[in-house]
Formats: structure tokens, sequence, C-alpha cells
């Protein structure tokens, strides 16, 4: 390495620790060329690619299946008040002409995460990394109005590191357990048999059953809505929850973890006084239930390249979105 580019590579990393600026009001956090490091982990359920922030906490962009992907900042411990802090775009320190991207603000909470983008602007902020610029997070202390924290995402290897991250999303499933744990299907009234849309409805939680070996249980409630005898209601009730059944046991699930049960008209969700209450009492529900501590296959944990640009992060908890 040339002496030249060495001495800029070292002024670069000084700017990069958290100091004080001239002025003596913004403490800056990001890491340098020399102490950037990307870490990768995931599953079939999601993907966690992240970026120490050296002395400050954890830049994260967390993806689970069958959502877009949103930038989280988690820190070790928070400095920043509690409110709303100022999401920006700014240019590398070698390119100073160039002018910094305005995209608002974003709530600083006193949970962890400490702050979650929208995906819009997380896509805008991978979409700069990939161009060098850096994501930056600003806010005042909640300590002093008068002092300024900046958090600022290192694009250092970024481009190389983004590659292992899309080959982790691409082994995503199409939904995640949140998205069909409940479920419900309608039916006209009289009626007890399942349509297009309702077929549609249960292929998404068949799959999804047939893809977590973490779910142990399905239970089925069918309702009617109270037109008719209360007799009349039950059976009508029992019919659809049975159709129900009936499509998930053709479609491979095992009888042994699903539980039927029919109620008529006894809990209506809606008022049977109008058409639109009673076509929501018309309803089967789906309840999906899992083993959350269960540990999950090799074959379903996302396996880093030896040639990775990333390094695995550790003791990933698997969520259930």
């Amino acid at each position: 390495m040339s002496p030249v580019i060495r001495l800029l590579l070292s002024i670069v990393c000084s700017l990069s620790l958290p100091v004080m600026a001239a002025a003596g009001q913004t403490m800056n956090f990001s890491g340098g060329p020399e102490d950037t490091r990307w870490a990768l982990s995931g599953n079939v359920f999601e993907c966690r690619f992240e970026q120490l922030v050296p002395g400050y906490g954890r830049a994260v962009f967390m993806h689970q299946a069958g959502e877009d992907v949103v930038f989280q900042l988690e820190t070790d411990r928070n400095l920043m008040a509690y409110s709303k802090a100022d999401v920006s775009i700014t240019p590398p320190g070698w390119q100073p002409a160039q002018r910094s991207e305005i995209l608002g603000t974003a709530k600083i909470s006193n949970t962890d995460p400490n702050l979650t983008l929208d995906s819009e602007r997380t896509n805008r902020f991978l979409h700069a990394l990939l161009e060098g610029r850096l994501p930056t997070i600003s806010h005042h202390t909640y300590y002093d109005s008068n002092k300024y924290i900046q958090v600022q995402v290192s694009a250092t290897h970024f481009t190389d590191a983004y590659q292992d991250y899309i080959s982790c999303t691409e082994q995503l499933l199409r939904f995640n357990f949140g998205q069909v744990s409940r479920s419900k299907v309608f039916f006209n009234s009289g009626e007890d048999n399942i349509d297009k849309t309702d077929t549609a409805v249960l292929d998404k939680i068949i799959y999804y059953i047939k893809n977590d070996p973490r779910v142990f249980a399905v239970y089925l409630d069918g309702h009617s809505d109270n037109r008719g005898r209360r007799y009349d209601n039950r059976q009508m009730s029992k019919r659809r929850v049975e159709a129900v059944e009936r499509y998930f046991l053709i479609n491979g699930i095992s009888p042994d973890i699903v539980t039927t049960r029919f109620h008529g008209d006894r809990y209506p969700v809606a008022n049977n006084g109008t058409a639109k209450g009673r076509a929501a009492n018309r309803r089967v529900t789906i309840r999906l239930e899992m083993k959350e501590d269960m540990p999950l296959p090799e074959n379903m944990v996302f396996q880093l390249p030896p040639d990775a640009s990333v390094a695995p992060t550790l003791d990933m908890p698997v969520t259930n979105r």
C-alpha cells in the first residue's frame, strides 16, 4: 500500500470514530475502512444482515419471509431523545460536493430496536450503500438538546456482502407465521361449499404448515349467522368446518394435528342485524399453534458459502411473525 493511500485511509478512519465535532456539538458513530464488518445469519423464515457500529450498537437490515426488508437501529445504550430523529443519506467524505438526501424522520423508541424504518426508505438505504453513500440517523441527545448524535452505516465492503444477503433472501418462504396463523374463510348464506377465494387462503396455510415443522396444531372453528333455527345454524357451521377440514386432509395435512369445532350462531363477531354483519359471521376460523423453542433442521438454516464476504451472526433468534 502506498504512503498516500495509507495516509488517506488513516484520515477516513479517524473521522469514523466517535469524536466530538469541531463545534463540540455532534458525536459521530460509524465504522471505517479498517473496522467495518458485515454479518449475516438466516433461515427460511428471516435473514438478518447487520453492521456493528463501533461504540454505539448495530445497524440491521431485517428481512422476514413474505415481507419486504426493514432497517432497524439497535443500541447498546441509547443516547438519543425518545422523539423523532432525522433520517438522511449523506455523501462519503471524499465527495463533499454531493448533497445529502433528506428522508424525513423516524421515532426513537425506548424498546429494542430503538428505530425501525419503513420498507421504502430501507430500500433507499440499500441502494445508497451500493453507490457508496452513507445512511444516517441524527438526533439530539436525551440529556442535552444542544448536543447531537449522528449514526452512519458505512458502505465499506458492502457490495460483496450484499450478494451474500441476496442469497439468503432467495431461500425465504413465501409467507411467515404471522400472515397465516390467524385466518378466516367466509360463506354465502345457506352454503357450505369452498370457493376460489377460500382455496387461495387455505392453500397459503397448507403451504406454510408443510414448510414449518414447528406447527403442531391446527384449530378449525365453524360459525353461522343467526338466520333460521339454532339447531340448523349449528349443523350448517358443522358442515362448513368439515369442508375446510376435508380440504386440508386431501392436500396432505395430517389429521393428527387438526381439531374441529362448530358453534352455530353463538359467537358473532359482527351485528347480525345487517347484511354486512351476517356475512362476517358466516365463517370458519383457522388458528395455527407452534413450538417456538423447537430447533430448526439444518436444511432450513442458511449456510454461508466458504468464500462469503460476511461473518455469521451468532445466536440469531427465530421470530414468529
